[in-house]
């Protein structure tokens, strides 16, 4: 009998190490009719709030060296030029937030396209590579405008998808800007909101709610969503990118900013890795292909 261990072959699970990427995001929608910086308002502070939990937020994120793309409307810009021009001097990506389906006309819509884009072009020098439609209501019509003016992606869309994919390629309309030679070879690339998700049950289970409201009412139980889909994301994915929307006006407050920091810490020893939503699009082009 012979005196060796008999040999056992064990199967192993080959994983490349995964890389997963979480795009933080910031709305800074146009202020209220009658809103804007130092306008008096009765009872009101002359400020809207949304602008004091933007600059809460960029001071959390500079805290932790965590890059974030704020997506501007074009009258945030001229309402706060002070806290847009902190976002760009902080390194920060400034993208474009827009009207997604303008009942107006194509003049007028090319028109506003083109000021959103100077405005972001006259704090930093830059045009925008990223657009976001107010409202997640987008038109071929825009696509094909986005597309003209060499955007490289889009994120309006929610979706529970952890992967970005490409939009087909909509075809100029004439006068919309670029021409066909000058727009990009392929369609841009979707950049889905991840997080938090559309709406919730209401009450009485037939008025849906905003998910908002809940990050609202109960940031802690709100953001451990969020902590869970990353995690999710890290722990099934070689390569994943969740992007998160954030409301200045919501999670600015102070019970959002806690919850929202110890969720960012546990993230960050997790080994997520923070990008800019351009930084993570040109990954997704290099595995999406042409």
């Amino acid at each position: 009998m012979s005196g060796s261990a008999p040999s056992t072959t064990f199967a192993r699970e080959t994983r490349t190490v995964p890389r997963s990427i979480v795009c933080l995001t910031i709305d800074l929608a146009a202020p209220p009719h009658g809103a804007a910086e130092g306008a008096e308002t009765a009872g009101q502070p002359a400020t809207p709030f949304a602008s004091v939990g933007a600059a809460r937020l960029m001071d959390l994120l500079g805290r932790r060296g965590l890059p974030a793309t704020w997506f501007m409307a074009t009258e945030a810009i001229a309402a706060h030029p002070e806290l847009c021009e902190r976002a760009v001097f902080a390194g920060h990506e400034i993208g474009l937030l827009g009207v997604g389906a303008a009942p107006a006309g194509l003049s007028s819509a090319d028109a506003d396209l083109s000021r959103g884009i100077a405005a972001i072009r006259g704090l930093g020098g830059q045009s925008p590579r990223g657009f976001r439609a107010a409202g997640a209501a987008l038109d071929d019509a825009t696509l094909a405008r986005l597309d003209a003016q060499r955007f490289t992606y889009d994120s309006s869309l929610r979706s529970g998808h952890l992967w970005p994919w490409r939009l087909p390629r909509r075809p100029a309309a004439p006068g919309a800007g670029a021409t066909g030679d000058d727009a990009t070879a392929a369609g841009l690339i979707e950049m889905p909101i991840g997080w938090p998700p559309v709406l919730r049950a209401g009450v009485d289970g037939a008025h849906p709610v905003p998910a908002s409201a809940l990050v609202l009412e109960a940031p802690r139980l709100a953001l451990q969503t969020l902590l869970d889909e990353a995690l999710f994301m890290r722990d099934s994915l070689d390569w994943g990118v969740l992007t998160l929307a954030l409301d200045p006006a919501v999670i600015g407050r102070g019970a959002g900013l806690r919850a929202l920091g110890d969720v960012l810490d546990t993230l960050i020893e997790a080994g997520v890795v923070f990008l800019t939503v351009a930084e993570a699009a040109a990954e997704a082009v290099d595995r999406l292909g042409p």
